[in-house]
């Protein structure tokens, strides 16, 4: 589970994804979200106590993804400018950086542009204060 993001502006992001993770990200976002309206088992995992504080970040994230995937670029780039207003601590350029590799392991061919940034298994969560990593479902 990830809520990819590879820069302080999520129409970045929005313009990057192919089309099939673009989907995933609405999707995955709004799992998130639902955890904690509906208080699911889903608060349990890394990403959303990670984004516990910051809900109202990840909505206007969320919004502008959707904007973007139906062709809504006006509404897709003010939600991105809102989104920025707020941006969560734990968005740094190492997160940034991490999820280019990760888009890069994903789909080589797609994410060409991110080749020098190499490959990685890692997925990080800044989590109560600290960044934890794990590969393949388990910390390390």
């Amino acid at each position: 589970m990830q809520v990819f993001i590879i820069s302080e502006a999520p129409i970045e992001t929005a313009r990057i994804l192919d089309r099939k993770r673009l989907n995933k990200q609405v999707l995955e976002c709004q799992w998130i979200i639902d955890g904690y309206m509906y208080n699911t088992r889903a608060v349990n995992h890394p990403i959303a106590k990670m984004y516990i504080s910051d809900l109202n970040w990840l909505c206007l994230y969320k919004r502008c993804l959707e904007c973007y995937r139906d062709g809504d670029i006006n509404n897709a780039e003010m939600f991105s400018r809102k989104a920025m207003t707020m941006t969560p601590e734990f968005l740094t350029q190492e997160y940034f950086d991490n999820f280019k590799k990760r888009l890069y392991t994903k789909d080589p061919e797609h994410y060409k542009m991110f080749e020098s940034y190499g490959k990685t298994n890692i997925n990080m969560y800044f989590v109560d204060g600290e960044w934890v990593r794990y590969v393949n479902g388990k910390r390390v």
